[in-house]
C-alpha cells in the first residue's frame, strides 16, 4: 500500500473510522504492505450530521452503479442500500450477493480516502423490492422522509425546498433518495412504495444515468438540509 500510494517516513496522514472520527498521523515506519503510525492528536469527536442521507440504487450495467456508490461516497451519503429492482438488468444471486456488497464496500472506503470526508458510510445487504418496501415502511414509521426519483413526476423536487430546509426542525433525521435502474422503476414497484409512504419527485428537466441520479439528488439535498454551509 505504502508502495503504491508513494508514502513516505515522514509524511502526515490523515485518518478516520466509521464512526466519523479523525486524527493526524505521521508515518513512522514504512514498509510495502503496512505502516507504522504515531497519532499527533486524540482523535476529533464522531460526526454525525443530520439529517443523515442514504441512497438506494438500483443494480445497474457497465459499472454505473459503482459509479454511483462513488459519487454519493464523495457528497457525503450516510447509508448505500444495494436494490435488486424489478428491471434491474444485473442481478446479484449466490456468490454474488456477497461478493457485490464487499465490492461496494470497498469502492465507498476508496472513495472515502480520496476525498477525505469523515466517517465510512455503511453498505446495507443487497435487498429485492419486497425488502426494501419492509424497510422502508418501518424507516417512514419511525419519520424518515423517502424521496423516489421518478422522471414521470411532475412535482419537482425543489418544489419542496422549504419542507427541506426546515427537515431537521420537524424532527426528520433520514432522508433517502430511491435511484430505479436504466429502464427505470416498474409501475408496480412506484406503486408499492408510495403505499408506505414514499414520494415521487422530478429531480429535473434531463434524464440523468442511474450514475449520476443519485449522487446530483444529494448534492441537492445536502445544501438544502444544511449540511454543506
Amino acid at each position: 500500500a505504502a508502495k503504491v500510494a508513494r508514502i513516505g517516513v515522514g509524511e502526515l496522514l490523515l485518518l478516520t473510522d466509521s464512526p466519523g472520527r479523525q486524527v493526524l498521523a505521521e508515518v513512522t515506519a514504512a514498509r510495502k504492505e503496512s505502516l507504522d503510525l504515531q497519532l499527533l492528536a486524540d482523535p476529533s469527536p464522531a460526526v454525525q450530521r443530520l439529517p443523515r442521507l442514504a441512497l438506494v440504487q438500483a443494480l445497474a450495467t457497465g459499472g454505473r452503479d459503482e459509479q454511483a456508490v462513488e459519487s454519493a461516497t464523495e457528497l457525503g451519503v450516510d447509508r448505500i442500500v444495494p436494490w435488486i429492482a424489478k428491471r434491474s438488468v444485473s442481478v446479484w444471486r449466490g456468490e454474488k450477493l456477497v461478493k457485490g456488497r464487499a465490492k461496494w464496500e470497498g469502492t465507498a472506503r476508496a472513495a472515502v480516502k480520496q476525498c477525505r470526508r469523515p466517517g465510512i458510510p455503511e453498505v446495507d445487504a443487497p435487498v429485492t423490492t419486497a425488502g426494501l418496501v419492509e424497510d422502508l415502511r418501518a424507516r417512514a414509521a419511525d419519520g424518515a422522509l423517502v424521496l423516489v426519483l421518478d422522471e414521470q413526476e411532475s412535482v419537482g423536487l425543489m418544489s419542496i425546498a422549504a419542507e427541506l430546509r426546515g427537515a431537521s426542525e420537524s424532527g426528520i433525521e433520514e432522508i433517502v433518495v430511491v435511484v430505479g435502474p436504466e429502464g427505470g422503476i416498474d409501475p408496480a414497484e412506484l406503486e408499492a412504495l408510495r403505499e408506505v409512504g414514499a414520494r415521487t419527485v422530478l429531480l429535473g428537466p434531463e434524464v440523468l444515468r442511474s450514475s449520476t441520479a443519485g449522487p446530483a439528488a444529494l448534492a441537492v439535498l445536502s445544501a438544502l438540509v444544511g449540511r454543506w454551509g
